[in-house]
Formats: structure tokens, C-alpha cells, sequence
């Protein structure tokens, strides 16, 4: 007999894998990874010869962003949309803990955005870098911190489908929080934060308080040589000097493995508080 946690988790999985977001998240990784640009330079003779470096500079750039904005896009209505419609009352209804409920909700989420993700990163993988085995170890990298982002995203989006009432305010504050993350950060708040305390010491703070921002600095440094690699930022350059490279990149990699925990264990808390019709 299937347990509780599995059949929720399956069916979690199932929804998930026929949302129209992350469809279009997985076909657009692929193209991102597949460089198209490139191979149309490629059929006119005209790429250079670190072409498959700037394809993962390019892929680090643009994918990272997309990343949260699909993860927070499903999570967020993950729990909320669920106790809209009345099926969360059907889900605590069976011999099934909050616990299970919660997690199998969690897993089956994640594990279609990590299908997703090697499906897409994977299929452009074979075609674009089978030729090309230096650059191999770059494109697992940015998959592997790609991935524990989607998670720090699903993390933060339950906490925001668990403390919201209907569907159309979790994806709101959802598409919020990635604007805040992705957006403003983007925008140059790090360096006018500093600029106005006259402060290096805040880049460090600023930076680890971005899972985004965190994982797209540890995707670009584990890169091969690539023309893009230089692109890491004053925060990175920051932390290099007063670190070295293998101290920054455990240090990075921690704060993001601690972006993965905090949030779903936070929302769990506050899941396992409430009553299925809140």
C-alpha cells in the first residue's frame, strides 16, 4: 500500500508537470542552454573560439533570474490555491500528518522543477558541449547552484502560500518577492547602498541576504575561462580579495544550502499551526 506522503508527493509531481509555467520554463532553459545565437553564427562560419564559454556566461546571466520566477510563481499558490478550492480540507482528511502533507507537496514541486531543469539544461548539454568536455564541468556547476535556488524559491514561496488567504494574493506577492530579489538588486541597489554609507563591509551582507545574487556569484566563478567570467561584480571582487576563491565559494555555497533549509522549515512551522480552512 502507497503511504500518504508518496501519493500526495505523486500527485503534487503530476500537477506540476502540466502547469503552463513550468513547460515554458523547461523550453525556454533549453534554448538558453542551446545558444541559438550561436548556432547561427556557427552556420555562417562567423563564431569565435570561446563561443561554448560565452554560452555559459550567457546561460548564468539570463537563466539564474528565471529560476525564482517560476519556482515562486508555482509555490506561492502551492498551499493557498489548495485551500481555496477546498482540496487542502480532502488532503489533512486523510491518515496523513501535516508533516507528510507539507513535505510531499514540497518534493514533488521541486523534483518537477529539477526534471525541468536537466531536461533543458541537459538536452542543450549533449548538443552543445559533446565537442566540448572543458566546459562540462562549468555547465554542471551553474546546474547544481540553479538547482538548490529553485529550492530556496519553493522554500520562500510557501511561506507565502501558507500566510495568504486566496491564489491571487500568493502569486502576487510571489512575482513581488522576485522583483525585490531579482529586479531591484539588479538595478544597482547594492552599489548605491554602499555608495550612500560609504561602506565595502555591507557588499557581503547585501550579497548573502540574495539567493539570487548568491547563486548567479558561485555559478560564475566555478565558470571556465569565458569573456563573461569577469563579470562577477564588486561584491564578488570583495569577497576574492579578503578570501581567496575556495574560502568565498564555501562560504557562498553554505549561505545558499542555509537559503534552502530556513525557508522551508519556516513555513512549515507556520503550516503546521494552522487549521486547513485559515
Amino acid at each position: 500500500m502507497t503511504s500518504p506522503f508518496l501519493m500526495i508527493m505523486r500527485k503534487e509531481l503530476k500537477d506540476s508537470l502540466q502547469s503552463k509555467w513550468l513547460i515554458t520554463f523547461g523550453v525556454t532553459f533549453f534554448f538558453l542552454a542551446l545558444g541559438v545565437p550561436y548556432i547561427i553564427l556557427g552556420a555562417g562560419g562567423l563564431l569565435p573560439g570561446d563561443y561554448p564559454g560565452m554560452v555559459v556566461g550567457t546561460l548564468v546571466t539570463l537563466a539564474v533570474p528565471l529560476v525564482p520566477l517560476v519556482s515562486l510563481a508555482m509555490s506561492s499558490t502551492s498551499v493557498a490555491g489548495e485551500r481555496e478550492v477546498g482540496t487542502m480540507e480532502y488532503l489533512l482528511a486523510q491518515p496523513a500528518t501535516k508533516f507528510e502533507v507539507f513535505f510531499g507537496k514540497y518534493l514533488g514541486l521541486v523534483t518537477a522543477l529539477t526534471l525541468a531543469m536537466f531536461l533543458g539544461y541537459g538536452g542543450a548539454e549533449l548538443i552543445v558541449y559533446s565537442t566540448n568536455p572543458e566546459f562540462i564541468a562549468s555547465f554542471i556547476y551553474a546546474l547544481a547552484y540553479s538547482l538548490l535556488l529553485a529550492g530556496a524559491s519553493v522554500g520562500l514561496g510557501f511561506i507565502v502560500s501558507v500566510s495568504v488567504k486566496t491564489r491571487a494574493a500568493a502569486i502576487g506577492t510571489g512575482l513581488f518577492l522576485w522583483f525585490v530579489l531579482v529586479v531591484i538588486y539588479d538595478s544597482g541597489f547594492l552599489g548605491v547602498i554602499t555608495v550612500a554609507l560609504d561602506a565595502d563591509s555591507l557588499l557581503i551582507p547585501l550579497t548573502l541576504a540574495n539567493p539570487v545574487e548568491t547563486t548567479r556569484i558561485l555559478a560564475l566563478m566555478h565558470m571556465a575561462e569565458s569573456p563573461l567570467r569577469g563579470e562577477l561584480g564588486p561584491q564578488a571582487a570583495f569577497l576574492l580579495q579578503n578570501y581567496g576563491s575556495i574560502a568565498a565559494s564555501r562560504i557562498l555555497s553554505a549561505v545558499l544550502i542555509l537559503w534552502v533549509v530556513v525557508p522551508v522549515v519556516i513555513s512549515y512551522l507556520i503550516f503546521r499551526r494552522q487549521d486547513a480552512t485559515i
